[in-house]
């Protein structure tokens, strides 16, 4: 969320501007493939070595990750620093396990849903945060990020305890591939299809928010800080969407039909 209304304007430094919607795609892409490929690899570890580890290695490597990006003077760092982006940044699963681990029944949901709002919180702040910072200089949320990083690390270093204390599972092989999740669909054509809709739903809804920073620039002049108001205030209408149009929806005319 910090970086998006600026990452753009750090690519102009370092490439031709014909060619600062190209990178900033792959960018993207790279961040979320290699949350996709090692999400399961890092839920494998927790559950060998524990979750507290997992989560303070990642946060520190993001918080290492985080400050070289902010003065990579090459392209090429900028994108191995994307990739270890989306390494560190694959502790969704691993949060969710520690929460699953600490709480029980009507807790759990209870926490899950705060996680959930934290998320939300945090994709509606970022992006203004990051458009405010981003006119002062396009490197500076990336230290920002650096520096929040560091911080969690430092506060889960102190106060963040253990919470897998059961038998540790080994690492296996099924594990750590990304793609083994989805065999138990294979015979179920229902949920095969429910996936196949969800991906065709996802692909369609990125495309127009991957190239939204690179349209407002281009075709309204609009600075860091009004695209970060923008991806705010999508941000808001789709958490409000959430909250009073789908769950309504979904009581009143039943899961299936909506």
């Amino acid at each position: 969320g910090l970086i998006m209304p600026v990452l753009p304007g750090l690519l102009r430094d370092l490439v031709h501007s014909n060619d600062v919607t190209a990178h900033y795609g792959i960018l993207l892409a790279l961040y979320a493939l290699m949350q996709f490929a090692c999400a399961p690899v890092l839920g494998a570890l927790s559950d060998r070595f524990g979750r507290r580890p997992v989560l303070l290695v990642s946060l520190a490597g993001a918080a290492v990750d985080y400050a070289i990006m902010a003065t990579a003077p090459f392209l090429w760092v900028l994108y191995i620093g994307r990739i270890v982006a989306g390494i560190t940044g694959a502790t969704g699963a691993v949060a969710g396990a520690y929460i699953a681990d600490i709480t029980d029944g009507d807790e759990r949901a209870r926490h899950f849903g705060f996680m959930s709002a934290c998320f939300g919180f945090g994709m509606v702040a970022g992006p203004v945060l990051g458009g405010l910072m981003g006119d002062f200089s396009p490197h500076a949320p990336f230290f920002a990020a650096a520096a929040l990083n560091g911080l969690n690390f430092l506060t889960g270093c102190f106060l963040l305890p253990e919470s897998h204390k059961g038998e540790r599972r080994p690492l296996r092989r099924e594990a750590l591939n990304p793609l083994a999740s989805f065999r138990w669909a294979r015979g179920m054509t229902v949920v095969a299809a429910l996936m196949a809709v969800f991906f065709i739903m996802q692909l369609v809804g990125q495309v127009p928010a991957a190239l939204w920073v690179i349209f407002g620039e281009d075709r309204f002049h609009w600075d860091a800080t009004t695209i970060g108001i923008s991806l705010a205030a999508f941000g808001i209408l789709h958490s409000l969407a959430q909250a009073m149009i789908t769950g309504p929806v979904a009581a009143r005319l039943g899961e299936r039909r909506a």
